[in-house]
């Protein structure tokens, strides 16, 4: 077993709730502030609690996998070249390892993989931030001085960078590189949180090798949880959405990238943390009260729509009807407003059954 990796290397997770997840439905059909880039698997928004545990500051390094690798004749990364690393890279997140190889060298180190809820604890904090260090995806991209912000370069770094070489993009407990280097295996099998089916497809971004492609067609139902986001969806175009805490992705157990690493997680022996750092009563008050506020915040949009919507098909319709009894030689664009009118009227029947559903749901929340 290998000690090298002590808790002065770990951050401490004090036990007590946070909010998981994201409030998003079906049915909004319009943006809330913390929902504009969220999936539906990543619903409902929800409080956990969590005992402490202890999570490595930054993903495992390459110099950190090699010393496993060459302690238990493990096989090296495929892009390692005559079996090791170029020295340059040594302080690289080790990429190129599949769940298996993850969890075996976790094992080896006397740790675990984290699960879905520590990952996103430790790297969320426990206010429900939409990304590790705030709500707004990246600050001005301008300094006072005109030049690029080290903060926006640092969460828009199109390439893997050594870990620790990303500080705005810590998260409120301390854990650093919390999105945007790599992808990070969990220990969880993906599943849809309580109260939601499982979406059939999810997209995965990332570099798949031909063996893991095959995989995915034919396991799709057995993968594992991936959190965090990497450099390569800087290169997409795709950090905003990929970067958030609360985003979900899945890859078969076997599949290896050149942008998905891991970090560990170990166990608090029991006794050692007494206090609670938040209380999970005044958390989920908080968390239902924002799920209210949001769901009468889209029920008066609905309405607002739904009128709206009517109002201009009445119009439409009625003077295309008008038009053709009065002047059949407007027949044709006549028959083009009532076609549009239609179109408004479907949107307003749309905006209408939104409203119910909201209606709906505040009395279920509320109840």
């Amino acid at each position: 077993m290998n000690q090298k990796n002590s808790p002065a290397n770990s951050v401490l997770i004090p036990p007590g709730a946070f909010i998981m997840g994201t409030d998003i439905e079906p049915f909004y059909g319009t943006t809330l502030a913390h929902s504009e880039h969220a999936k539906l698997d990543e619903a409902p928004m929800h409080v956990r609690f969590l005992e402490a545990y202890l999570i490595e500051q930054y993903p495992v390094t390459n110099a950190e996998y090699a010393t496993f690798v060459q302690a238990t004749n493990h096989p090296p990364p495929s892009h390692w070249k005559t079996g090791t690393f170029a020295p340059d890279d040594a302080n690289l997140p080790v990429v190129q390892v599949s769940w298996y190889d993850s969890n075996e060298y976790a094992q080896w180190a006397g740790k675990r993989l984290p699960t879905e809820a520590e990952w996103e604890k430790a790297c969320r904090g426990p206010d429900g931030r939409i990304y590790p260090w705030g709500n707004i995806f990246a600050p001005s991209n301008e300094s006072e001085s005109g030049e690029q912000s080290t903060e926006f370069s640092q969460i828009l770094t199109s390439h893997l960078t050594p870990v620790g070489g990303r500080p705005a993009t810590v998260s409120p407990y301390g854990v650093g590189d919390a999105a945007g280097n790599v992808w990070e295996w969990t220990v969880d099998w993906y599943q849809p949180y309580a109260g939601r089916k499982k979406r059939k497809k999810s997209r995965l971004p990332v570099v798949l090798s031909p063996r893991a492609s095959r995989t995915l067609r034919k396991e799709d139902n057995k993968q594992k949880t991936l959190r965090g986001g990497s450099w390569l969806e800087v290169r997409d175009g795709t950090a905003e959405r990929y970067f958030r805490c609360a985003n979900r992705l899945h890859a078969p157990p076997d599949c290896t990238a050149g942008n998905i690493g891991f970090r560990c997680v170990r166990d608090v022996l029991p006794g050692q943390i007494n206090s609670v750092h938040v209380p999970i009563e005044p958390l989920t008050e908080y968390v239902k009260e924002r799920k209210l506020s949001n769901l009468c915040l889209l029920q008066k949009r609905a309405q607002r729509n739904s009128l709206k919507d009517s109002i201009i098909a009445v119009i439409l319709i009625g003077g295309a009807v008008y038009s053709i009894v009065v002047k059949p030689e407007l027949v044709l664009g006549s028959m083009a407003a009532g076609i549009i009118g239609a179109g408004f009227l479907f949107s307003a029947g749309v905006n209408f059954w939104r409203q119910w559903c909201a209606v709906k749901r505040r009395k279920e929340i509320g109840a």
